[in-house]
């Protein structure tokens, strides 16, 4: 059926992660959320770049527009909308030939709404700091200065024939055990950035089924002082699974709880 052969677009930037957290976990001292050095030194130098702490530590809310194709052999092809606020709520709309599809992210839950008009609540779990998908920057101002994010320097490595830092963030929940090791598989992200621009180049997290998803960022542009990545595509397990043209965003328009409902 047409509605199955479109699913996945659905999950294109939400691919969420198994509903780990509510599962008994043994209760251990957590580790020590150190940070490098020399990663903290690279990922200043690439907020720097994007416009400064400040500027991006100033972003409430956006709004994105542009295009999308889905990477799978249909090419599917429309035009999405994209809004996020703060770190956890985003949702996109998606105009493609089937119709008007939907999906957002609030209050830790993910709803979709399908071109039909239904309504349906996602059982999984929300992915880590979802709008970071289109603006990755809005998660490393936290990451520098939270005692929960551990920051590691795993040295320079090829990204697509480039040279590029490998920066690991990893989020370390308080007080919760990882036995299993688990959570630290999917609380933790690859940061590769281009050594002499500071701009980040790909972005690498595990996801549902213990999928490899990376996210690529070019064509970057300043848009009211901040540096923003207008080209995005993603891969999941070296498959590519959509990609997103920006025509642009715009910054804190006062978005609300309402705004992330379907």
């Amino acid at each position: 059926m047409r509605s199955t052969r479109y699913a996945s677009i659905l999950y294109f930037f939400l691919c969420a992660v198994p509903i780990w957290a509510q599962q008994a976990q043994p209760i251990t001292a957590p580790p020590a959320a150190t940070k490098d050095s020399q990663a903290v030194s690279i990922l200043n130098q690439v907020l720097s770049v994007a416009g400064g702490a400040s500027a991006i530590n100033a972003i409430k809310d956006y709004t994105a527009t542009g295009n999308v194709t889905h990477g799978t052999s249909d090419n599917i092809q429309g035009t999405v909308t994209v809004r996020g606020r703060g770190l956890d709520n985003l949702r996109t709309d998606m105009n493609l030939p089937t119709g008007m599809r939907s999906e957002a992210i609030g209050d830790g839950r993910i709803t979709a709404k399908t071109a039909e008009g239904g309504v349906t609540q996602i059982h999984i779990q929300a992915p880590m700091s979802p709008s970071r998908l289109v603006l990755p920057y809005l998660l490393l101002v936290p990451a520098l200065n939270s005692p929960n994010f551990k920051l590691s320097y795993k040295g320079i490595v090829n990204v697509d024939g480039r040279s590029a830092h490998d920066v690991e963030l990893q989020r370390i929940p308080p007080g919760l055990g990882d036995a299993t090791g688990r959570i630290r598989e999917y609380s933790t992200i690859e940061l590769f950035i281009d050594p002499s621009t500071s701009q980040l180049l790909m972005m690498q997290d595990v996801v549902l089924k213990h999928r490899v998803r990376q996210v690529r960022y070019s064509n970057y542009a300043l848009t009211t002082g901040v540096l923003v990545p207008f080209s995005i595509s993603e891969q999941q397990d070296g498959q590519p699974t959509w990609q997103l043209h920006l025509s642009q965003i715009t910054f804190n328009a006062g978005l609300q709880d309402s705004d992330f409902q379907l």
